[in-house]
């Protein structure tokens, strides 16, 4: 577990019942990327939980397989139970396949890899993602998260959103300040929203590129597509090339989508 990191618990009703519903979920939100796995230990330490309390808890998330022990680590980490509930979210609409088909179109058009981000709190999370087949190439990873204010996924996340609501995500004491300061990082929002895509350059992985572009036709702000390279192949000339390229094919996207779910 990274020590320097915090997790806040949730503000939890007066409801016994409901209370153990909203530590249950804390500890489930509580799972990340650099954080697979978590003990009891941890759980009660990150929380503030007594241990008996800790365990409690764990153990009903796995009766309920949304955790998997494993008795050689004495660590818990997330069950089968997601994965169901992850495939009746992304498999409603044929939203999956569809979004599959686009991303095997733009990563032939580019040559880079390509992913879906989904904003999930302040930050958003790798969903899918196809790497390029260069043997020099630039992943996130499936499950990787990044806070809004840090690269092109996040930035095109907050291009829905107006210039009083982006400063107020800014003062939520969870969220990373922009490394330029909130005007300039407000300024790059606004000039990104009239072009349709964001640039960043190795704000979350150092010597790449990325460029973010929201998916249309979904809720402002739920997801967003990139394609991300090492600085080396893209020039600022390039990058053009291949924001076009990314911003023609939401733009089929949203014909794709708009035929298949009309309004």
């Amino acid at each position: 577990m990274e020590k320097d990191e915090q997790v806040t618990a949730p503000v939890e009703p007066s409801v016994t019942g409901t209370q153990s519903v909203f530590r249950a979920l804390s500890i489930l939100h509580a799972f990340n990327a650099t954080r697979p796995t978590l003990t009891g230990p941890d759980v009660a330490e990150l929380f503030g939980y007594s241990l008996p309390t800790a365990y409690r808890l764990l153990r009903a998330l796995e009766a309920e397989n949304f955790l998997v022990f494993d008795r050689a680590t004495r660590a818990y980490c997330p069950g089968p139970e997601i994965l169901r509930l992850a495939g009746v979210m992304l498999h409603r609409d044929a939203l999956v396949s569809q979004t599959q088909t686009s991303l095997i179109r733009l990563r032939a058009l580019t040559g880079e890899t390509v992913a879906i981000y989904w904003q999930l709190g302040n930050k958003c999370t790798c969903t899918q993602e196809m790497p390029s087949p260069h043997p020099t190439r630039v992943e996130a990873g499936i499950g990787t998260d990044f806070p809004l204010t840090r690269g092109a996924a996040g930035k095109a996340l907050l291009l829905g959103f107006t210039d009083a609501e982006v400063r107020a995500l800014l003062s939520e004491p969870d969220v990373p300040a922009p490394t330029g300061g909130a005007e300039a990082f407000l300024a790059d929002l606004a000039v990104s929203r009239k072009r349709g895509y964001t640039v960043s350059v190795g704000e979350t992985v150092e010597g790449s590129v990325s460029i973010g572009a929201p998916i249309p036709w979904l809720r402002q702000g739920l997801a967003a597509y990139t394609v991300r390279a090492p600085e080396s192949r893209l020039p600022p000339q390039k990058r053009e090339v291949v924001a076009r390229t990314l911003v023609e094919e939401m733009n089929r996207l949203r014909s794709t989508l708009q035929e298949r779910n009309p309004v």
